[in-house]
Formats: structure tokens, C-alpha cells, sequence
């Protein structure tokens, strides 16, 4: 990661704003315990509604194709950029400013502008 840059990406919601440092990370709901994490994973609770799985989505960087793609673990599925995704769908790539709807849930998925 470059030294000026705050994370890898920037998720933003209505209530929170987090910086992505890992190339993994789980989207869901809040859990009793702390979830077991790799060394190149980390957690970001977006909500605590029970149709909110706790590991609803897994987002991870493919260095191959240069590209972050997300993948729906929730059976009630998810929403990016209006295009249901489902647990047995293809991975979804994301793009700067992809709107992942989950559950009601808005959230923004923003990378950082290089110079």
C-alpha cells in the first residue's frame, strides 16, 4: 500500500466509514463473539438486524486481474449496483463507487484516486 494512502478502499454507510487495510474482508452483522480472522482478513460490521448474516459477504482482491470482487455468503443474498447476488452466483467484481445493498443496508464502495 502506498504511504499517502489510508487503506486499500473506503467503505461508507449511513452510520459508519471504514478503511479497508487488508486485501479480504467480511461485510455482516455483528457477532456475540469476536470471528476468527486470517492474518489477511478483517470484519466490518454494517448492521445488527438478524436477516444480516454474519459473514454476509466476502470482498477479496485478485492481484491477477487487478480487481476487488465480492462474494455473497447470506442466503437472503445482496444487491450491487441493482444486480442481485446470490450465494450460488459468480463473484461480483466492484468498480469506485459501488452501491452494495444489503438488506436495507446502503453500503459505498470507494477506492482511493492515485496520482
Amino acid at each position: 500500500m502506498a504511504a499517502d494512502l489510508e487503506g486499500y478502499a473506503k467503505l461508507v454507510g449511513e452510520k459508519f466509514q471504514y478503511y479497508v487495510a487488508k486485501t479480504t474482508f467480511i461485510l455482516g452483522r455483528k457477532a456475540k463473539k469476536e470471528h476468527k480472522l486470517a492474518d489477511n482478513e478483517e470484519f466490518f460490521c454494517i448492521s445488527e438486524q438478524k436477516n444480516i448474516s454474519r459473514k454476509h459477504a466476502i470482498v477479496t482482491w485478485d492481484p491477477k486481474t487487478k480487481g476487488w470482487y465480492l462474494e455473497c455468503r447470506g442466503k437472503n443474498g445482496l444487491h450491487v449496483n441493482g444486480k442481485l447476488v446470490m450465494p450460488d452466483n459468480r463473484k461480483a467484481r466492484l468498480s469506485d463507487k459501488a452501491q452494495i445493498k444489503i438488506s436495507g443496508v446502503t453500503v459505498y464502495f470507494l477506492l482511493p484516486k492515485l496520482k
